[in-house]
């Protein structure tokens, strides 16, 4: 049978996959940086840097109980698929804070690099330079309040301080919808003024407003029939996602 994704290792005993959307960033990674090595070098460091930070999710969540069902990279970066979410607050903002924080380790590591070895070539230097860089953008673009993207849900476990979960999460939705408006307003920019990768961040502010209140929906569910509930996930959804698969659920 047909598949969209196709599996390629195994990572800390979960499976990492590749969905087929992957090869348009492939496309327009190697298409916008000049030189097809070089832009074919760039995409491999993006890719290996989402699965270092979907592992950051995924064995945070490990040390709570929590088990990652699969890792999967797509055109809008990839996605942790966790069998339930850490139910306690801290657990949540620890579990969601661990990817950025592996980012920003990552960008820490090829900037000691670049300052303190010499580069064999300015093809080195330069791969080493943009996974600096990307590694830093990424980190600071999944902490935006954008639910449920990794800063939407500190946002909302930092708000269950103060109310009930499902009150922290609708106003989190809200929070995140307002960030989706503003990326799909960046992306149409973009892409007016001559962008590649305009488009992306529309998908992107689509998926944060269709995942949000599908999230929602799930923990007024979890009220009503006064959990708690298993189901699959989201851990970093855009850029980190971009997989429509439903997120299954089913009462424990």
């Amino acid at each position: 049978m047909f598949t969209s994704k196709i599996k390629i290792c195994d990572a800390f005993g979960i499976p990492v996959f590749v969905d087929i959307s992957f090869l348009i960033l492939l496309f327009l990674f190697t298409t916008s940086f000049g030189s097809f090595p070089f832009g074919m070098a760039c995409a491999m460091s993006l890719a290996l840097s989402v699965v270092f930070h979907e592992l950051g999710h995924s064995l945070t969540a490990r040390i709570f109980g929590y088990r990652t069902r699969d890792i999967t990279l797509s055109l809008l970066g990839g996605c942790a698929s966790l069998i339930g979410m850490p139910r306690k607050a801290w657990q949540e903002f620890a579990t969601s804070f661990a990817g950025p924080l592996v980012s920003f380790a990552l960008s820490a590591v090829a900037w000691a690099l670049l300052a303190f070895l010499p580069m064999p070539n300015e093809f080195t230097a330069g791969v080493l330079l943009y996974a600096m860089y990307m590694n830093f953008t990424l980190g600071v673009f999944n902490l935006l309040p954008g639910f449920p993207m990794d800063g939407g849900r500190i946002f909302r476990s930092i708000a269950r301080i103060f109310t009930t979960r499902t009150k922290a999460t609708y106003i989190a939705m809200i929070v995140g919808r307002g960030v989706a408006v503003l990326l799909a307003l960046r992306g149409v920019h973009a892409m007016l003024t001559g962008g590649s990768f305009g488009f992306i961040s529309i998908l992107i502010a689509w998926m944060i407003w269709q995942d949000g209140l599908r999230e929602y929906r799930q923990t007024v569910e979890e009220e009503r029939f006064n959990g708690p509930w298993s189901y699959s996930a989201r851990v970093s959804p855009p850029p980190y996602g971009g997989d429509d698969e439903e997120i299954e659920i089913r009462r424990k």
